[in-house]
């Protein structure tokens, strides 16, 4: 019994059962509506019949007995009266006057008899006792029990007609509607029988199509909703077990299928977000372990509940501890605890804290909190993460210290410093460079203006290397330069700078200005000192020489004047020759010596740099042609086109003269060569620069006299020079603001170049090279003029 009851608990609580059952009453109330409804529908259906047959028999006896009332022949109508009501179906026939006395009947005893006309019967057609004398066919009928059976009675009006007032037997009047009324009972016997019959058989028709519906939703229950439920039923208290390997094979299609395959991902999914979950605690209790930072939780009253390895390890605390005790061996909450706003406001916080190791050395930290909160959102704890930040904060010490060093060595240089980040804008600007260009820091940080400070040059250096253009040289190292202070002064310094890259990109770049006004008003003053002394050297040195000289005046003036005692043209000429070039060697002698001893300013002048070296090349023509030297000019068209040109016309004049004339000298003392050509070429660079070349194909220059050639009195050309046309050139490059260079070689040729800026605005002391190249400086032991040598030089 018990397993019965069981059983039967088990099957009241399946999902088939409670639909079924469900089906069956909503099945059973169905049909027990369908079959009111149908027996109702067929008991009026015969029911209006019935009254039909009823008005169409009680019109039949109203014809039959018309005659005979008529004739007025009694015996005749009651005769037919007493017939019919001898059928087995009437149950009573009576024939009422317009006064409700019944006329005739089927039974005797009711001859003579009056109704009353609120009776049942007549209610119908005299209500307020007033007759109507038509009423509808529903009003005329009524269902009463006669013995153990319904009767139906029919009243049916019968009409005064037109034969009826008009026969002479009778005394009706035509204004008389209604006569009397035959008043039938019908017999429902047969008809409550059918209707029990009929309703007998709906309701078995009824009760087996229930019956059989119902087995067919019950097996189609069983199979395609019991069984299947079933089977997901044990597949999922497997699968709540623990067994996630059980899957739920249903045939079923729909949605029992759908549910299964549902079922079946679900498993899957719960398999796979369990061994992930599994995964994820192993992780978790890994990571939580063995993470190179410390970990704890703790509760509202700053107890730590929870706490990894790493912390235990560092700071020896354990569970029940206040973390302030822990990480800070404080007593108290400290002031500024960020955990407060994770408990007050469920928030993420975070803060650098300085605490305390187990061994009483400092432990710099990291630390951020997260709130762990429960279902309802309130926040239970306090998770810590911290991260031991020593090491960088020692760095940062260490980079703060090193910065400060920095800042220092670069603020206190002696020399100007600009640098600029990786966005092309000055990030650092010195006392010095304040000084050296005059502009206060606050303007210069932050400005993009690279041209306002560095060399041209450079910047253009810089900025193909931000645009990622390739460049050729990332530096220029101790370049002499001109920069132009915020007063408009033409500064001169010696230049150093770099360009910064990190992997892949251009970060910067720097600058290193020394101010060189100081060494060049030292240098100027030292030039000066050393011309005066190269004159008195020079009045010393050359004493024997223009004692020589003024010994061959005398021979001269003695020879001519022989001559003219004896009228000997001849001896006169030779006499007057001897005069005439001991008087130019002193002249050359004195002009030299002048022009290298004298200070003087260049007077610039708009100049075309191509008629003046014609004018030059002109000048030593024909005696060129008379040693059988060519003078080929390459003059650049372009030269005093592209930027103006101011010069000193005289003093470049002299320059050129100087160059070309040794050129001459050195091709006359080449007897090597059968053809000689001295190449004199103009040119301009695209910083403006004018460059003039004197190029020959001579002697050349040996290593001697290429370390020599600008020293004091040093000559190749013996008795016949002073020494001092290139110390002179050179000077006057150097007022220009210029530099001059050369390339020989022995026995092939010497190539001097003099390269000078173009703006009237240079000052003379100054010699600027853009180039981006180191010149070597050749010079005696006197601090003789600058000049760039280049390569091997071979001298005239």
């Amino acid at each position: 019994m018990r397993k019965l009851a069981e059983r039967l608990g088990v099957l009241s609580r399946s999902l088939g059962v409670r639909i079924a059952f469900s089906v069956g009453l909503i099945l059973w109330i169905s049909y027990v509506i369908f079959i009111y409804l149908m027996v109702d529908l067929h008991q009026s259906f015969y029911f209006d019949q019935i009254i039909r047959e009823a008005e169409r028999f009680s019109a039949a006896v109203i014809n039959a007995a018309n005659h005979s009332m008529l004739q007025d022949d009694r015996a005749a109508t009651r005769s037919i009266i007493r017939d019919i009501g001898t059928h087995p179906e009437i149950s009573n026939i009576r024939v009422y006057d317009h006064e409700g006395a019944i006329k005739f009947s089927n039974e005797p005893a009711e001859v003579g008899t009056k109704v009353d006309k609120k009776a049942e019967a007549c209610f119908a057609c005299h209500t307020e006792d007033k007759a109507f004398w038509k009423v509808h066919t529903e009003e005329r009928t009524r269902i009463h029990y006669h013995g153990d059976h319904r009767v139906l009675g029919m009243i049916t009006p019968i009409y005064n007609k037109e034969t009826c007032y008009t026969a002479s037997c009778h005394f009706h009047t035509a204004d008389q509607k209604v006569l009397g009324v035959l008043d039938m009972g019908m017999s429902l016997k047969s008809f409550d029988a059918h209707v029990r019959s009929l309703v007998l058989e709906i309701v078995l028709f009824g009760t087996v199509t229930f019956i059989a519906v119902l087995a067919t939703i019950g097996v189609y229950i069983v199979i395609r909703v019991h069984r299947p439920v079933s089977r997901l039923r044990d597949a999922t208290k497997k699968i709540a077990a623990g067994d996630l390997t059980q899957k739920v094979t249903v045939d079923a299609t729909g949605q029992l299928g759908e549910l299964a395959q549902a079922f079946n991902i679900m498993r899957d999914q719960i398999r796979r977000r369990t061994q992930e979950l599994i995964r994820s605690r192993w992780e978790y209790k890994n990571l939580f372990e063995q993470v190179p930072c410390f970990i704890c939780v703790i509760d509202r009253n700053f107890e730590i509940v929870q706490q990894n390895s790493y912390m235990r390890d560092l700071f020896k605390g354990t569970v029940g501890m206040k973390c302030y005790e822990v990480f800070k061996k404080r007593t108290a909450k400290c002031e500024d605890c960020h955990v407060d706003v994770t408990f007050e406001q469920g928030r993420f916080s975070g803060r650098e804290h300085c605490g305390l190791t187990v061994a009483g050395e400092e432990a710099n930290y990291s630390s951020y909190t997260m709130p762990v909160v429960n279902e309802k959102g309130q926040v239970l704890y306090a998770m810590i993460i911290a991260v031991d930040i020593g090491d960088r904060v020692r760095l940062e010490r260490a980079l703060a210290a090193s910065k400060d060093f920095q800042s220092n060595l670069i603020e206190n240089s002696i020399h100007g410093i600009v640098a600029t980040d990786e966005h092309g804008r000055v990030n650092t600007y010195n006392l010095a460079a304040e000084k050296i260009f005059g502009y206060p820091a606050r303007d210069v940080i932050g400005d993009s203006d690279l041209h306002k400070y560095f060399p041209k040059p450079f910047v253009e250096t810089v900025l193909a290397s931000y645009l990622g253009r390739a460049i050729n040289e990332p530096r220029m190292v101790a370049q002499e330069t001109v920069i132009t202070s915020k007063d408009g002064e033409t500064i001169p310094v010696r230049f150093s700078g770099f360009i910064l890259f990190a992997p892949g990109k251009t970060v910067g770049a720097v600058g290193f200005f020394q101010d060189l006004r100081t060494f060049k008003q030292l240098e100027r003053e030292k030039q000066a000192s050393d011309r005066l002394a190269v004159v008195g050297q020079t009045v010393a040195g050359l004493a024997h020489g223009i004692k020589n000289i003024l010994t061959g005046l005398e021979g001269g003036v003695y020879v001519v004047e022989t001559a003219l005692e004896d009228h000997d043209d001849q001896l006169l000429q030779r006499g007057w020759k001897m005069i005439h070039n001991n008087i130019g060697r002193i002249s050359v002698l004195v002009k030299d010596l002048l022009g290298y001893s004298k200070e003087r300013q260049p007077e610039y002048k708009e100049t075309d740099p191509n008629l003046l070296a014609e004018e030059v090349c002109a000048l030593f023509e024909i005696k060129a042609q008379e040693k059988s030297i060519v003078i080929e000019r390459d003059f650049d068209p372009r030269a005093g086109k592209m930027f103006k040109i101011f010069l000193d016309q005289r003093g470049i004049h002299t320059c050129l003269s100087n160059l070309v004339a040794n050129a001459v000298d050195a091709c006359e003392s080449d007897t090597a060569k059968g053809e000689h050509r001295i190449i004199v070429r103009t040119a301009q660079d695209q910083e403006g620069n004018l460059i003039y070349e004197v190029t020959d194909n001579g002697v050349g220059m040996s290593q001697e006299t290429k370390r020599r050639i600008f020293s004091y009195f040093y000559s190749t050309k013996g008795s016949r020079g002073t020494g001092l046309g290139l110390l002179v050139t050179s000077k006057l490059v150097m007022e220009h603001g210029g530099r001059i260079s050369f390339r020989s070689e022995e026995g092939k040729g010497t190539t001097f170049t003099i390269v000078l800026p173009p703006g009237k605005a240079a000052k003379p002391e100054l010699r600027n090279d853009e180039t981006g190249s180191e010149p070597v400086r050749v010079s005696d032991n006197r601090g003789a003029a600058p000049v760039e040598a280049h390569g091997d030089s071979v001298g005239s």
